[in-house]
């Protein structure tokens, strides 16, 4: 198959999360998603994505993004994150699926 990836940005194994020009605008340390100066954005708890105030941005479950309402807001699968309509929006490489899907449509690239 032979399509364009324009990409968004990179999630490193290392916790590193760079924009498309390799600039780190974030890390993952265990269950904190921080920004780039290391100031906590957010938090992994289970399968849930929380802000810095602990309350419930989205889930994470079975391959679906799912807002606050556990509505379906997008898809983590083989290798690409996609919207709700199934549109990639970008791909992803050698990391967990639920730090990609914050990432994507709880999180900015900047």
């Amino acid at each position: 198959m032979n399509e364009s990836r324009s990409t968004t940005g990179y999630i490193e194994n290392d916790g590193r999360v760079m924009n498309s020009s390799r600039s780190t605008v974030g890390y993952f340390d265990g269950g904190r998603i921080m920004n780039s100066s290391r100031s906590t954005l957010g938090y992994f708890e289970g399968d849930r994505f929380l802000n810095s105030s602990r309350r419930t941005l989205g889930y994470f479950e079975s391959g679906r993004v799912l807002n606050s309402n556990r509505s379906t807001i997008g898809y983590i699968e083989n290798g690409r994150v996609m919207n709700s309509s199934r549109s990639t929006i970008g791909y992803y490489e050698n990391i967990n699926s639920p730090n990609v899907a914050a990432w994507f449509f709880f999180f900015d690239f900047q």
